[in-house]
Parts: C-alpha cells; sequence; structure tokens
C-alpha cells in the first residue's frame, strides 16, 4: 500500500506571538476618497491655471535668436600641431567651462563694448507686465521675512572685510567691481538673464540663446556672444602661450647654468682625485676591471676545456695496449689531429671485422690469427699515438692553468686600486648623473619652447562659429499653453497635498463599517437633517389603553401639571429615512423588553442633538402605540431634554428626596400628546451624586407600574463623566447617538476598551444629523448604504 507524500508543515505554538496582518490599500478606497475631495483637488488647480493663463497672456513677447559654436573646429592634423590645438573628444567639462565663460560678467562686458547696448535705452528699460509686476511685489512681501532671516545668516557667516585706507579703499573697489556704473551694471544683468548656453546633442556644438523683447536685439546680442567667446579663446590662448613661454626662457636660463655647473664640477672632481676616463666617458680603473674580468672568465674556460682533454686521453691510455684492444671501438671526442683520426679509424676498422669474422665463422677461422695480429700492430700505434697527445693535452693544461693564475692576479690589483677610489667613485658618479639629467632637462624644455613660441604666432583657435542667428520673425514666447498647463498642474499638486492632509485628519464616524469594524456593536441607521414639514403633524390619537383598576388603586390621586404642545419633527416625514431609522430602534428595543420596555438614549460624547432623538423616538412610539410615553432626563449637567420641553425652571430628578417617593409631583403632561415628563430640574442641589440619581431612577422604574407603556432616558454622554455609565447599569438596554462626521473613530474603541460591559446591553448605534449627499462620498461601489442616498426617503 503506497502513502502519499505531503510537505512537512511546521507546528505553530500557541504561546508564538501571530505575524501582523498585511497592510493594503484598497483601490475602491481611494477612488472614493478622490471622488469625495475632488472640489478641494480640482479647485486650486483651476484657480491656479487661470492664474497662469492671465498671467502668461499679460506678459509681453518674447523673441529667440539662436547662434551656433563648435567647440573642437574641424580642421587636419598638421594645423593642430602646428597650433599646438588638442585633437582628442571635447569632453564634458569642456563644454560646462564653456558655459561658465558664457555666463560670466567679464564676456558679457565684452558683449557690450561690442554692441554699445548700454547707450540704447530700449534695451536699459524693457516692457513688463502689470501682473506680473504685482505678482512679484506680492512673493517679495510673502518672503521678505524668509530674505531677512537669509541676510542675517549670511552676515553672520561671512567674516568681516579687512580695514584698509582711503587709497586702498578706492584701488580695492576698482578691482572687485563696485565702481562699475550702474547702467553697466543693468545692462550685464539683462544680457545674463536672456542667454541660454546649451549643448546640441552628444556633440562637441553648442547653441547660444538669448531672448529678448525686441528680435534685432536678440539676434545682435547671440551673435556678439558667439563673436565674444570665439575671440576670448583665441586672446586667451595666445595670452596662455605668452606668459609660458616667457616662463619658459627664465627656466631656460637657469637649467643652462645648472647643467653647465654640473659639468664643471663634475671635470674638476675627477681632475682632483686622479680619476682618468676613457673616450667613452668610463672611468680607466673600472674598464680594465671589466675587460679583465671578462679575460678571466675566458681563460678559466680554456682550462676546464683543456683538463677535459687531458682527462680522455688520460682515460684512454690507462690500460694500456692491453686495455686497448680488451675493449670495443674507441671514440676520442673534440678536435683532434689528422694522423690520430686515422689510426682510429684503422684501429675501429680491423676491430669489426674480426668480431664480425668470429661471430660468423667462429674463433676457429684461419684469419682469426692474421686479423688479430694486424689489430695488436694497429693498437700499439694507436696507443703510442695517444701517449703523444696526452703529453700536449697536459702542455695546454698547465698552460691554462698559468694564464688563469696571471689573471686572477692583474683583476686582485685592479680591483685594489678601484676599492680604494671608491667613495670618489661615488661621489663622481653622482655629479656626472646630476649634470646628465640638467642636460636632458635643458633640452627637453628648449624643445618645449620653440614649439610654443611657434604656436604664439599661429593665430588659430579650436572655436569656431557654426551659423549666426538671424532676426526672428515670429515671438517664441510667452508659452500660453505651457504657463497655464503648469500651473495647473502646481495646483493640482497642492491639491493632492490638501486633500491628502485632509483624509489623514478626518477621523470622525459616518459610516456602518466605521463602528461595526471596529466594534461588536450593531448599527441601526442614519438620522439625517430632517427639512421643512411637508404636511401638518397627525391629530393627536386617543389612549387605545387604561391602567388597570388595581394600578389605578395603587397610583396616588395627584393631578399632574400641563404644559404646551411640543413640535415633534419626525412626526412631519411619517415615512422618512429618519423615522425609518427610529423604528428600528424601537425593534431593537422590543426585543430586550421585559414588563415594562425602558430606553436610554446616550451618546458617546457630550451632543446638544441627543435630547432632540430622544424627543422624537418618544412622539413617534407614543404615536404609534397609543400608550403614554414617560420621558425622563438624567442628565443633570446639559439638561438638554429639559431645556427642550420649556422645563428648566421647573423642579425634577435632581430635587428628590432621598426615598424618591413624590417623584410623580414632578411629572408634566405634554398637551396634545402621550408625552409625560420628568425634567432633570433645577440642578440647586450641588451635593447630589451620580451614583445617587441611578438608585433614584431604579426605584422610579420600580414604581412606574402600568401608567405608561414605555420609558425612555436621556441618559449622560459615556465619556467623559461616570454619570451616564451608573445611569445605564439600572436599565434593560441603551442606544448610542453618534454625532455623523463630529465623533471620532477611535470613541468607540476607547468607551468599549474601559467597559467591555456596555457591549451586552447596548441596543445599537445610530447617527445623527447625517448628510446624504455628503455620505454618498463616503461611501465604496456597491456598498448597501448607496441604497439610503439614492432613495427618495434618503433624501428627506
Amino acid at each position: 500500500m503506497t502513502r502519499e507524500l505531503r510537505p512537512y508543515i511546521k507546528p505553530v505554538s500557541p504561546d508564538a506571538t501571530p505575524a501582523p496582518p498585511t497592510q493594503t490599500i484598497e483601490l475602491r478606497w481611494m477612488l472614493t476618497a478622490l471622488r469625495r475631495q475632488k472640489t478641494t483637488i480640482l479647485l486650486p488647480a483651476v484657480l491656479l491655471g487661470c492664474l497662469g493663463l492671465v498671467y502668461a497672456i499679460a506678459k509681453p513677447d518674447v523673441y529667440n535668436a539662436s547662434a551656433t559654436l563648435l567647440l573642437d573646429g574641424t580642421m587636419n592634423n598638421s594645423i593642430r600641431q602646428v597650433g599646438g590645438i588638442d585633437g582628442r573628444p571635447v569632453p564634458e567639462d569642456t563644454i560646462e567651462n564653456a558655459r561658465v565663460v558664457m555666463s560670466s560678467d567679464k564676456l558679457a562686458h565684452d558683449v557690450l563694448d561690442m554692441t554699445g547696448l548700454t547707450q540704447d535705452p530700449a534695451f536699459l528699460t524693457p516692457p513688463d507686465s502689470p501682473i506680473s509686476t504685482a505678482l512679484d511685489s506680492v512673493l517679495k512681501t510673502l518672503f521678505l521675512p524668509v530674505t531677512w532671516l537669509i541676510d542675517k545668516v549670511t552676515l553672520l557667516v561671512t567674516p568681516a572685510p579687512p580695514v584698509t585706507t582711503d587709497a586702498g579703499a578706492e584701488a580695492g573697489s576698482d578691482a572687485t567691481g563696485d565702481g562699475v556704473d550702474p547702467t553697466t551694471r543693468r545692462a550685464t544683468w539683462l544680457l545674463q538673464r536672456g542667454i541660454t548656453i546649451a549643448r546640441i546633442g552628444r556633440s562637441s556644438a553648442v547653441s547660444v540663446d538669448y531672448a529678448s523683447h525686441d528680435p534685432v536685439y536678440a539676434a545682435t546680442v547671440a551673435n556678439a556672444y558667439a563673436d565674444a567667446y570665439a575671440r576670448d579663446i583665441l586672446t586667451s590662448n595666445a595670452s596662455a602661450v605668452g606668459e609660458t613661454n616667457d616662463w619658459m626662457r627664465e627656466r631656460l636660463d637657469e637649467l643652462r647654468a645648472q647643467a653647465q655647473a654640473a659639468a664643471d664640477a663634475a671635470e674638476r672632481f675627477a681632475t682632483d682625485n686622479q680619476l682618468a676616463m676613457s673616450s667613452t666617458g668610463v672611468l680607466l680603473g673600472e674598464q680594465a676591471q671589466g675587460e679583465l674580468n671578462a679575460s678571466l672568465t675566458e681563460a678559466i674556460s680554456e682550462r676546464a676545456r683543456a683538463q677535459a682533454i687531458l682527462d680522455i686521453y688520460e682515460d684512454a691510455v690507462a690500460g694500456g695496449v692491453e686495455g686497448l684492444q680488451a675493449g670495443s671501438a674507441l671514440s676520442i671526442g673534440g678536435p683532434v689531429s689528422d694522423s690520430l683520426r686515422t689510426r682510429l679509424d684503422t684501429y675501429n676498422d680491423v676491430q669489426a671485422r674480426l668480431q664480425q669474422l668470429i661471430a660468423s665463422s667462429g674463433p676457429d677461422h684461419p684469419q682469426v690469427a692474421g686479423l688479430r695480429e694486424t689489430l695488436n700492430s694497429a693498437a700499439e700505434r694507436l696507443f703510442i699515438e695517444l701517449q703523444a697527445r696526452r703529453q700536449e693535452a697536459e702542455t695546454e693544461l698547465a698552460v691554462a692553468e698559468e694564464r688563469v693564475n696571471a689573471l686572477r692576479r692583474s683583476l686582485d690589483e685592479v680591483t685594489e686600486t678601484n676599492a680604494g677610489q671608491a667613495a670618489a667613485l661615488v661621489r663622481l658618479r653622482s655629479l656626472q648623473q646630476e649634470a646628465e639629467t640638467l642636460s636632458s632637462l635643458y633640452q627637453a624644455t628648449l624643445t618645449r619652447s620653440q614649439e610654443f613660441e611657434q604656436q604664439q604666432s599661429f593665430p588659430v583657435s579650436n572655436v569656431r562659429v557654426l551659423s549666426y542667428a538671424q532676426v526672428p520673425n515670429n515671438p517664441s514666447g510667452p508659452a500660453i499653453a505651457r504657463t497655464a498647463v503648469a500651473a495647473g498642474l502646481l495646483g493640482l499638486f497642492i491639491g493632492l497635498a490638501r486633500a491628502a492632509l485632509r483624509e489623514a485628519r478626518d477621523r470622525s464616524m459616518r459610516t456602518a463599517s466605521d463602528v461595526t469594524d471596529r466594534s461588536g456593536l450593531r448599527f441601526l441607521g442614519h438620522l439625517p437633517v430632517l427639512g421643512r414639514p411637508r404636511r401638518p403633524a397627525p391629530e393627536r390619537l386617543r389612549l387605545t389603553h387604561t391602567p388597570s383598576a388595581a394600578s389605578r388603586a395603587n397610583l396616588p390621586a395627584v393631578a399632574r401639571s400641563e404644559i404646551p404642545h411640543i413640535a415633534i419633527p419626525v412626526l412631519s416625514h411619517p415615512d422618512s429615512l429618519y423615522a425609518e431609522t427610529l423604528r428600528h430602534v424601537r425593534l431593537a428595543a422590543s426585543s430586550r423588553s421585559g414588563s415594562l420596555p425602558v430606553t436610554g438614549m446616550t451618546s458617546f460624547h457630550r451632543y446638544d442633538g441627543r435630547a432632540m432623538v430622544t424627543l422624537n423616538l418618544a412622539g413617534q412610539t407614543a404615536a404609534s402605540s397609543g400608550r403614554r410615553v414617560l420621558l425622563i432626563d438624567s442628565d443633570r449637567r446639559d439638561r438638554q431634554l429639559t431645556k427642550l420641553v420649556g422645563l428648566s425652571e421647573k423642579k425634577g430628578l435632581t430635587d428628590l428626596s432621598g426615598d424618591s417617593s413624590d417623584w410623580r409631583s414632578h411629572l408634566y403632561d405634554v398637551k396634545h400628546s402621550h408625552l409625560t415628563v420628568l425634567p432633570a430640574g433645577t440642578g440647586g442641589n450641588e451635593a447630589v451624586d451620580d451614583l445617587t440619581v441611578a438608585r433614584s431612577l431604579r426605584r422610579i422604574l420600580d414604581q412606574v407600574g402600568d401608567e405608561f407603556g414605555h420609558v425612555l432616558l436621556d441618559v449622560p454622554p459615556l465619556y467623559p463623566g461616570a454619570q451616564g455609565l451608573a445611569v445605564l447599569q439600572e436599565l434593560q438596554g441603551f442606544v448610542i447617538v453618534a454625532e455623523w462626521g463630529k465623533t471620532p473613530r477611535d470613541m468607540v474603541e476607547t468607551v468599549l476598551t474601559n467597559y467591555p460591559q456596555l457591549e451586552a446591553y447596548c441596543l445599537g448605534v445610530v447617527y445623527d444629523r447625517m448628510i446624504p449627499r455628503r455620505l454618498k462620498s463616503f461611501l465604496v461601489p456597491g456598498s448597501v448604504e448607496t441604497m439610503l442616498v439614492s432613495s427618495p426617503k434618503g433624501r428627506n
């Protein structure tokens, strides 16, 4: 039976911390946010786009003229070599240097001298747009604090100028340019503001563009800049070559004197120390020592050769004639005489024939004896010849040995002599090297100086004008569409930044997911802002339920006071979304009802509209059920419900005594309705505690009986006070009213974290003062709440 192999899954420890959820951005939420902030995003774009359009239209026309310069030039190699012009491709930094030179004050002054524009009022006072002037003034005023701060920081960082005399101050002002004529300074500024230097593609050519309000000025200035730069390069090259040539002449004189002095010092030192020199410039002692070394080496080689020859002859005659006969063929290496060569050949030939005869016919052949006699005779004659040659080899070896000894003695004498002059030789060699170095440097400098003299007289530079600027016929600016689009994009970016900031700062509750995603509470619906009544409120319904006889017997015979009729807005809009949401609240409250339905209406924080929601709920409950509804205002601090029904000066809940038995004496019936109100009281008893009010409510609810069909309480907020929490502990259930767009989302988590037991008794959360048109912008496509804002009820 086979088993299926499954991948191993590492067990997870129960104590291990779960990985944090991956933060993702949903596209639909982003699109919803963009749709919601469309006005915030588009309004700055439209405003700035219109402003940029007006600004561009109001600006005067601008004309552009362009001249073209080639920085490396196209000339043959001969001209480059004669003129000293570099033939390599122009690097990037050279083009940047050209841009810096053309933007300098020096070149601007040269252009002014060539064109005479300092005397032209039309050039010095170009037309300007009133809008741009006003805008520049506004921007200058806005950035005035920043400019002032930068000036102060610059003043603190920049060191103080040195104190000079009056004469020095006058000379310094001219040198630094402080004494420049204001007209020239303005003309220079106008030139530098309008000139633009740009590289053409990846080539070595640059375009010189000038923008002006007059087409003639644009072409004149662009051409003047091109000619001035070419002339400046030629002049600067010639000036640099001349200065370098002057320096080289002075350097040549110094090098000539230094080389002559060094040669004279070496000559004098050799004469004083009796150091003779050969025709090749080498000391005689060193030359003799070198020659002796070479001769000694050759003599040692000859001795070794003679010894080797003698060893060969010694080996050959060592065994005598018998030894020659007992061996095989004999060979003598190296050069030998003709007689010895003949005897060796004869001996080897006889011996070879004898051995061949013995091998073929045996030693008993009749010719063997004759060949042996012939071999003995040849061996004796060979032995005598070898002895003679050995004597000659001994004589040659002795001669070679004596020559080696003689050369060694001579070399020792020369070496001893040179060793005595070693210090002088080192010093002399140092002087000679110094003289040679100075001489070589002099020759190289002399060659380069001659080249510079030739280049100085060569009037060619590596810059030439490819094309001159022509007078433009049509204006090139202002770029109306581009300016408007750029301003619109700037406004769009500002709008996006402002919209992102608003979204980041928005922490208010608006949708059902703000409640359900952050807590386990139910969302009961939206309470939109009710419009004007479209029809009169229905007449008061007749009571359909009367207290039982037992209940009437237990009730004290106290006549309740009445207050004027109160308009309840929800009764004028019975089919609105507001009314439907209140019905959801009543349905949720009926699921928790006991013998007497008691519902509390509270809020997360202090909110004035909670009392109106409570009143509308009470009015709808009374109108639909036909039974009397008891309204209790338990918020002793705000007392909004009490103020709403006009009982601010009447005693109520906080004015009850400890046994709370006289609470019915503080009840007030509302005319033409089934509402009875127990106000919060005058609040004169400052010693009343929140827990005391909660206990009084508990005793009142126990004594209500069957007189009222429903009890609604306006409960203080859950945060930050404790009175609302104390009251809610005495109720069967409660509803939280959140102000739409004002209550923070974190309020749900804050309240439930501090008081988790509230979740079990909370019937749900409703939003009050919801604006359907704005709610739609917070809903993602496909959300259920979109049906609320799109239906007719949602618009009521």
